[in-house]
């Protein structure tokens, strides 16, 4: 499959699948929506890892993931959870966590000079 192929990929009424190698494989929906994926097997069952939208990620892209995908299922760990725990982390570090937006609020309280009872029911 090359670059070109990937781009004169036309929608039809159903959704449907072109492949490349080794797994990987791009899905065209009916609206146009190019989306490559990469399908594996772990523990005897058949997963699906969601790369991204295409022209977003090239056909390069796409390929050096689904090599990083693939020495993954060899060393035994699931890409797709991998991705999740990335993921995961990412928004801890990045983003407000429920934990945090709740100590400051209870911080914010005490400065404010609530009383023991509000601070213990607040908590």
């Amino acid at each position: 499959m090359s670059d070109i192929q990937v781009r004169n990929l036309k929608p039809r009424e159903k959704a449907y699948k072109v492949s490349d190698f080794e797994g990987l494989f791009v899905l065209v929906k009916p609206n146009g929506s190019k989306l490559w994926q990469f399908k594996y097997r772990m523990d005897g069952k058949e997963r699906l890892l969601s790369i991204g939208v295409y022209p977003n990620i090239s056909l390069a892209q796409a390929r050096k993931t689904k090599d990083g995908a693939r020495a993954n299922v060899a060393a035994g760990i699931d890409p797709s959870e991998a991705k999740q725990q990335e993921k995961r982390q990412r928004r801890e570090v990045n983003d407000q966590t429920f934990e945090k937006l709740g100590a400051e609020f209870l911080a914010k309280q005490r400065k404010e000079g609530k009383s023991a009872a509000t601070l213990s029911k607040t908590e």
